[in-house]
């Protein structure tokens, strides 16, 4: 069976779970890009970090690849700008628009 992935805009919250489970897997949540995300990542020990897809180019995706982290967006409702994030090396996408965003999405240009 899979652990469940803690993730949560608050670092405090990360923190206690870090203290309180550490075996589980936690992932930063954040709605603003922050400077400090790699120290942030580090310290919380996160697999991975959850952003507003508005925050990320191709250059920020490599960044934070490079650093090992698995990379969640959130809310993407276009197919374009799903099949551009998932070619950029985007692990995870949420979106509104599953009648949209199908199976064969990844081919929209």
């Amino acid at each position: 069976m899979t652990a469940p992935l803690l993730s949560s805009f608050e670092i405090d919250a990360l923190e206690a779970a870090q203290a309180a489970v550490p075996e589980l897997p936690r992932g930063l949540l954040l709605d603003e890009w922050r400077e400090d995300w790699r120290e942030l990542t580090a310290r919380l020990a996160c697999v991975s970090i959850h952003l507003n897809h508005r925050l990320l180019d191709e250059a920020r995706v490599k960044m934070l690849k490079d650093a090992g982290l698995h990379i969640l967006v959130y809310t993407v409702n276009k197919p374009q700008r799903a099949a551009e994030l998932l070619r950029w090396g985007v692990d995870s996408i949420c979106t509104d628009a599953i009648d949209l965003i199908g199976p064969d999405f990844s081919s929209a240009d």
